[in-house]
């Protein structure tokens, strides 16, 4: 099977006026940095194929999309079949530019109904979902190789109940523990919904391995001060519950999600038991996480109700326009820490924002080597897909970060690569056409 060599985007990052959805609601309010809203974003929608384009010129043989679920149904019950033709059309054009799509069902969006109706802490969530899901299927899904259900299902929990990054941004950890359950049984059903009622499969990739897995945000949580055993302990408790409870909820163990005295321990599905749930493992991987007791100070992040601090990067070392510092060791721990659930691993999210483009091809090139250095040893890594193509709006940073390996002109929308998409284009072309896996003697 040839290693795939892809770039990831989102919908709402990048199409533009995703009006039906939460995250468009919640923009309005002025939740985002210097009160941007999201708009035309990069304008995807009318430019897709000049998009898929520049992908293609870069070399790569794979994508990674996600699918507007508030453009599909907006309106419970109420399909949108130009919505669908739309994505038809980007499908097709991925076929035409042997581009092979991992199409994500969910990415951080819902539609404003379901929002509103408790969105996945409802204990009818997985059946609405279930519903949005069978129809992409039916429609779309004979032309889809790999699927992610989910993007970052923990962030979602974290960031809507506990730290408030993503609306409705409420302080509310029994709700997170209802979002985890509620993520997890529509997974769940999604994952059975699509090897059970998927039809006759057509296109370039109808024999490939049908594939249905997620995209898990993972971090590598170390302390602040390794002398402090709060600090110890933190670390602990942010690996098992950020890292490891998802994995192990879909690979049939029991359910860790909780933290005591914090967090509820969310409750179990039984559909998940005693069973594995996904083909692969998405690893989205940025950078590591530094557990501070008693945090203060402008390197650390807090929330209400919680005595401690994460922080990104070391001070006087250099960081992202995120703040996030370069750490590819912890891609490996993280790695190590995957590959031992027995699964394909894909890295489905690694990149840097770095407007200037000072830091993007060293921070890639390092990355690669660790995936190679793995792959060298026997790990089953089948595909790397950098975040992002383009430039985008960068949730509740706005438009500020720029990860795009292409930068994007937001007031004429030009698209120009950066000198980072010309070098990775020499990385991908020495392997063989972006058909070889990374290979450390390559990336020297």
């Amino acid at each position: 099977m040839n290693f795939l060599w892809g770039a990831a985007t989102s919908s709402h990052q990048i199409e533009g006026y995703n009006t039906g959805n939460d995250w468009w609601a919640w923009e309005q309010t002025g939740a985002i940095d210097r009160k941007e809203v999201s708009g035309p974003a990069t304008d995807h929608r009318n430019r897709f194929r000049e998009d898929l384009g520049l992908a293609k010129e870069l070399g790569l043989n794979s994508y990674r999309l996600s699918i507007e679920w508030s453009r599909i149904e907006p309106e419970e019950g109420r399909w949108d079949s130009q919505a669908l033709e739309w994505y038809a059309e980007v499908l097709a054009e991925c076929e035409r530019l042997s581009l092979l799509p991992m199409v994500t069902l969910h990415h951080f969006t819902s539609p404003l109904w379901f929002a509103e109706q408790g969105d996945f802490t409802s204990e009818l969530s997985y059946h609405k979902f279930a519903n949005y899901v069978r129809k992409i299927v039916k429609t779309l899904g004979n032309r889809i190789p790999l699927w992610c259900t989910f993007n970052e299902p923990v962030i979602m929990c974290v960031g809507k109940y506990l730290a408030g990054f993503q609306p409705p941004a409420i302080y509310d950890p029994s709700n997170c523990s209802k979002m985890f359950r509620g993520i997890l049984k529509s997974h769940v059903r999604a994952y059975d919904l699509i090897h059970s009622e998927m039809p006759h499969r057509r296109g370039p990739w109808r024999h490939h391995p049908l594939m249905v897995g997620y995209a898990h945000n993972m971090m590598d949580f170390v302390p602040a001060r390794h002398w402090h055993p709060m600090e110890r302990f933190l670390t602990f408790v942010g690996r098992s519950f950020y890292n490891q409870s998802w994995l192990d909820a879909t690979t049939g163990k029991p359910h860790k999600f909780g933290i005591t005295g914090l967090v509820p321990t969310a409750p179990e599905v039984k559909e998940a038991l005693g069973r594995v749930t996904t083909d692969f493992i998405g690893i989205n991987y940025y950078s590591k996480a530094i557990m501070r007791w008693r945090a203060k100070g402008e390197h650390f992040e807090t929330s209400p109700g919680f005595p401690f601090g994460v922080g990104f990067g070391d001070p006087g070392q250099p960081v992202s326009e995120m703040g996030w510092g370069f750490h590819p060791e912890g891609l490996r721990r993280m790695i190590r820490f995957a590959q031992a659930y027995g699964l394909p691993l894909f890295i489905t999210e690694n990149g840097i924002a770095d407007g200037p483009d000072r830091y993007r091809s060293e921070y890639v090139r390092d990355h690669l080597r660790v995936v190679a250095a793995e792959i060298a040893q026997g790990t089953d890594i089948r595909g790397y897909f950098y975040w992002s193509l383009l430039d985008n709006f960068e949730w509740v940073k706005g438009f500020l970060p720029r990860f795009g390996l292409i930068e994007v002109n937001y007031d004429t929308f030009k698209r120009t690569p950066r000198p980072s998409f010309y070098e990775l284009q020499k990385i991908i072309s020495l392997h063989q056409q972006g058909h070889s896996a990374p290979s450390g003697k390559l990336l020297k």
